[in-house]
């Protein structure tokens, strides 16, 4: 059985909050949690432990290994079950910021369930709030992963006998 201070550790490394504005202005909330084909019981146990969800193959992309995906994506589910949950049992590194961000867009489109659109300031403030999502801040690699491996890559072909 998962316990909360495990799914919170798990979500730090591998979890992703992911807001999507579509074009005709609605907005979407996913969290999801991928890993490789052999970790699928374990994200099974995500969802017996949320009690929503669901665990699906990711689509086969050539030269990327098979996945599975843990996800949260009603917007229900995510209102009643995730963010009270995430709520209770805090985030303390970097993934606490796009927590944040998603709460904060999550709350004020429960808001306007009142069906009325979203005026175009809403809209906008949506967008700058989501630009700052799922960002490494402070990572020596943000944005150019491989950077540091590129230095080292070099380092060694110009000095093979270190």
């Amino acid at each position: 059985m998962l316990t909360p201070d495990y799914i919170v550790g798990f979500t730090e490394g591998e979890g992703c909050f992911l807001v999507s504005l579509r074009k005709d202005n609605r907005i979407e909330f996913r969290f999801f949690i991928a890993q490789a084909i052999g970790n699928r019981p374990l994200l099974e146990e995500l969802k017996k432990f949320f009690v929503v969800g669901s665990v699906y193959q990711k689509s086969n992309v050539k030269g990327k290994l098979p996945a599975y995906v843990f996800e949260i994506s009603k917007r229900d589910d995510i209102y009643r079950v995730l963010i009270p949950f995430f709520q209770k049992y805090r985030l303390k590194g970097i993934k606490a910021k796009s927590f944040s961000i998603f709460e904060e867009i999550a709350r004020l489109v429960k808001g306007r369930q009142d069906k009325r659109k979203l005026t175009s300031e809403e809209l906008d403030y949506i967008t700058y709030l989501r630009s700052g999502m799922n960002k490494h801040y402070g990572s020596p690699g943000a944005g150019k992963p491989l950077a540091g491996w590129e230095r080292a890559i070099t380092s060694v072909k110009r000095n093979p006998s270190s």
